[in-house]
């Protein structure tokens, strides 16, 4: 079975990919590192929640 995309959903997975990948996980990868210099990563909660959100935004962009 092919499945089928209107032009507008394709522009929108598109939109999305390029938003994940140029904004959002830059900004995510700033985080950690910033969060990673502060010291002790097992007990900073932006290390640990940057680096989950890290992995969320690759599966996205890999599902994408």
């Amino acid at each position: 079975m092919t499945n089928l995309i209107s032009a507008a959903g394709l522009k929108r997975l598109e939109d999305e990919y390029h938003y994940l990948w140029r904004v959002e996980r830059p900004k995510i990868c700033q985080g950690v590192s910033d969060a990673a210099a502060e010291g002790d990563r097992s007990e900073n909660a932006e290390y640990i929640y940057g680096k989950k959100r890290l992995r969320e935004i690759d599966s996205k962009l890999k599902h994408l």
